[in-house]
């Protein structure tokens, strides 16, 4: 390329407009301003030779943390599934009470989803009623990709916006999990001690429900853990929607 403008430069050295011999001062100046062009022009092709380079290397680095992105996802919503199984659990559980103890009231806008079959399987009600896992994310790659900048170099804005959107949520469950859903099974556990139940004792279906109307505290306490449930399900179950989107997203751009 410089090559092809060095050779036109010198046709213009040799040779005016009209086609004339040049004078020689004429000459000499039009050779040095020619040089400085022809530097100009190779340090912009430099430059953007360069440039183009160092954004190919970022997005081959961007498309290599996307990847990696979405094996996290993957492994969040496993735990999204631990999360709505225990939580449909706890729900069963707490709807065979309330039927036992004859308030059918207290659950009919949670009993949606028909999840009684769930009990055939629960071997100890009374330690399902304590386990509520924490939702723990690894964010690693999202976090390298903010550090780094590369995350406001991704091409698809849209899909940012998506990732952004994604641990936004992420982060609103987890302030709504740690002020309420731990705080009424840290409540329920506290009513077990003192009706004499560890977290872990064998206690049968039909005891947890003598309890729980004997025991209006207890009662009232597995009538408002119901709700937590429910909602924790609901949420979760929208956030596994979305974290599956976003894969689907991801592996489609």
């Amino acid at each position: 390329m410089i090559k092809f403008f060095r050779k036109i430069r010198q046709n213009l050295l040799s040779e005016g407009k009209t086609g004339k011999i040049a004078w020689p001062t004429g000459r000499y100046l039009k050779y040095a301003i020619g040089e400085i062009i022809l530097v100009v022009i190779g340090i912009l092709l430099a430059l953007g030779i360069n440039n183009w380079n160092q954004d190919r290397l970022t997005q081959n680095r961007i498309e290599s943390r996307l990847t990696s992105l979405t094996s996290d996802i993957e492994s969040e919503i496993d735990a999204m599934d631990e999360i709505i199984m225990r939580a449909e659990t706890r729900i069963a559980i707490i709807n065979d009470i309330m039927k036992r103890n004859n308030k059918p009231e207290a659950i009919l806008w949670y009993d949606k989803s028909n999840l009684e079959y769930l009990l055939d399987s629960i071997d100890n009600p009374n330690a399902n009623l304590s386990i509520s896992p924490t939702f723990d994310v690894n964010r690693a790659t999202f976090t390298e990709l903010l550090n780094t900048g590369e995350f406001y170099t991704i091409v698809d804005k849209a899909l940012s916006r998506e990732i952004q959107q994604y641990y936004a949520r992420i982060d609103d469950l987890k302030e709504s999990e740690q002020l309420n859903q731990m705080a009424i099974y840290l409540r329920i556990i506290e009513s077990k001690e003192r009706l004499g139940i560890g977290v872990y004792t064998e206690v049968t279906m039909e005891k947890l429900a003598e309890l729980a109307n004997n025991d209006k505290q207890f009662g009232a306490e597995l009538e408002t853990s119901i709700g937590f449930d429910w909602l924790q399900r609901k949420n979760f179950l929208e956030l596994k929607q979305r974290a599956t989107r976003l894969i689907e997203t991801i592996k489609n751009k």
